[in-house]
């Protein structure tokens, strides 16, 4: 088996595996594979076509016939208020004949080195399965909540801002990116959106395409929240999904529900995700018999790439240090102990070291433990998680933060 980068005449191949794969139409195209690279270079629609040439394939051993394949896409991401790289990953696929075959494990094995060679902290995929990715060090991350809200049970408020529609000749990119700033600074994990990002909203045809975004603005014309919703049938009525819902703060997340509610003649639900950190109860006041339902839901699996980086610039509490011993089998450099040294108004200090580790894990652990996702007191609930020292002082390092992420990629 030969794994490699794919090259420009390659492209179409991985097109036609990933329709096989998740079951979609590809329909045919005339353009050569230099003009297909010239447009996704000179127009990107996402990440995915802007980097296709970071894109992994796994070849048989005549270095022709495609296996299986995985997009690479670098994203920059916040983590402790630090601009980070962060690469992302999709389009994991293979063609049927050939799954179980080992092409996506080396795909991986041959990436995640590479990664962390060319500068990336983290790296970031949304899985069929965590079980499967586990096995490449990635663990579950993020978290929301996906709420399903009967609109007819909203009572009515009178914003003092106003909302408008993205269509033809209305760009609101400049906005919309204004408005996810704020979780960008706020959440580990949070995409932090440059143009391309953006690009579904450069020129939208919602009576066209049936896909509506709305922006809310503030009386002094300050964005504060958008939605991008979409109307279907479900169980037999009319509702609406949200595939973005974003705001500032609570005047933005008043203002799109007001939004929606003002739909409740043709829309019985509206369908959103959060972070897990927003509790909007006292704006909804009814909640009994399944008017409102909430549900925690999975946002992707995370991984660190360069656990010294990490430590280096991961937010740490008080003074002191802490000596911790990473396992990572698929990226060698992390592997060892890591002494991590730190102050109030200093750069933190790692160094390796050979003394008695104060805590032992895994890179999955290590992953979701300086992400934030859990504090000392989960340790308990984290078997292969070896505590040699005090939780308080392991908690100077080790303690929950917001973590959220609603890219998809």
């Amino acid at each position: 088996m030969i794994i490699r980068r794919i090259r420009a005449e390659e492209l179409r191949r991985c097109a036609e595996m990933a329709a096989v794969a998740y079951e979609f139409p590809l329909h045919g195209s005339d353009e050569t594979a230099e003009e297909a690279v010239r447009r996704m270079e000179e127009n990107p629609r996402d990440r995915s076509q802007k980097y296709w040439h970071m894109r992994w394939a796994a070849f048989a051993d005549d270095d022709q016939t495609m296996m299986s394949a995985m997009a690479v896409m670098p994203f920059r991401m916040n983590f402790d208020g630090h601009n980070v790289r962060m690469d992302g990953v999709g389009g994991v696929a293979s063609f049927p004949q050939y799954r179980n075959g080992g092409g996506v494990r080396g795909c991986f094995e041959a990436a995640l080195p590479v990664m962390y060679d060319e500068g990336a902290v983290f790296s970031y995929l949304h899985p069929f399965r965590n079980v499967f990715y586990r096995k490449f060090g990635y663990e579950m991350a993020a978290m929301g909540l996906y709420w399903k809200i009967d609109l007819r049970l909203i009572p009515k408020k009178k914003m003092p801002g106003s909302c408008v529609l993205a269509e033809k000749g209305v760009d609101l990119r400049a906005d919309l990116m204004k408005v996810a700033r704020a979780w960008q600074q706020r959440y580990n994990c949070m995409v932090i959106g440059e143009d391309v990002e953006y690009a579904w909203a450069k020129d939208p045809d919602p009576f066209a395409e049936k896909t509506y975004t709305y922006l809310y603005r503030s009386a002094e014309g300050e964005p504060k929240g958008y939605l991008t919703c979409r109307p279907q049938e479900e169980d037999g009525e009319d509702v609406l999904k949200c595939r973005r819902f974003v705001f500032a703060d609570r005047e933005g997340f008043e203002g799109l529900l007001m939004l929606l509610a003002s739909m409740s003649a043709d829309h019985s639900y509206a369908h959103f995700l959060t972070p897990e950190d927003i509790s909007p109860d006292a704006l909804i006041p009814e909640w009994q018999n399944g008017f409102v339902h909430c549900e925690r839901v999975t946002k992707g699996m995370a991984r660190v790439i360069n656990v010294e980086k990490a430590l280096q610039l991961a937010a740490m509490r008080g003074e002191g240090s802490l000596v911790i011993e990473v396992e990572d089998t698929q990226i060698p450099q992390n592997n060892g102990r890591f002494e991590a040294s730190f102050a109030p108004g200093k750069e933190n200090r790692v160094e390796r070291t050979e003394k008695e580790p104060d805590i032992s894990l895994t890179i999955q652990d290590f992953t979701r433990l300086i992400l934030g996702k859990h504090s000392t007191e989960d340790f308990a609930w984290l078997p292969q998680v070896r505590l040699n020292c005090s939780a308080e002082k392991a908690a100077k390092v080790f303690y929950r933060k917001p973590v959220f992420l609603c890219q998809s990629f």
